[in-house]
């Protein structure tokens, strides 16, 4: 990251803004955005901004992203969107938040997963509970016709058996 030796502090390239947000740059996202930045392209990776915040974890920058005009189902080349990958790496506040926010708890990704197979698979046992709460559906089958209990494993997570009794009590 450049240093500014005019106003001496550290400025991320515009090129990756979207990244360097993730990495918890909410001034710089929020100065961005102000500049034009767009709310809703992916960045060269593939991802776009919410979705990068999201599952990361960051949600001051979600909380901003979506009060500015983001799409709160947008989506990476993979098909996922913030909803999955925040269920997918276990940031149970912004799984929480964006199920406040509208997003839908059954989207699918190519693979046709969805939050609640991510998080059943990876052994996010409250994520499991809450979208369950929530109105996910545990009988959606992904392209490998498996379902959320099916993927609670223990080669994906040493939680995996607390996932599938809530899964199976549910």
């Amino acid at each position: 990251m450049p240093f500014d030796l005019i106003n001496g502090k550290f400025v991320p390239e515009k090129s990756n803004i979207w990244r360097d947000c993730v990495d918890g740059y909410y001034d710089w996202v929020k100065e961005h955005l102000e500049e034009g930045a767009p709310l809703n392209e992916s960045d060269h990776c593939g991802d776009p901004p919410l979705l990068l915040a999201a599952g990361n974890g960051h949600l001051a920058c979600c909380k901003l992203l979506l009060d500015e005009g983001a799409d709160i189902e947008q989506r990476n080349v993979m098909g996922e969107t913030p909803i999955i990958r925040a269920a997918h790496n276990g940031h149970f506040q912004t799984v929480k938040f964006l199920v406040e926010s509208g997003a839908d708890v059954n989207s699918l990704d190519l693979g046709d997963n969805g939050a609640l197979h991510w998080a059943a698979m990876r052994g996010h046992v409250e994520i499991v509970k809450y979208l369950l709460q929530h109105g996910a559906d545990k009988h959606l089958r992904n392209k490998q016709d498996k379902v959320p209990i099916d993927l609670c494993q223990p080669c994906w997570s040493n939680a995996y058996r607390f996932a599938r009794e809530v899964l199976a009590e549910y």
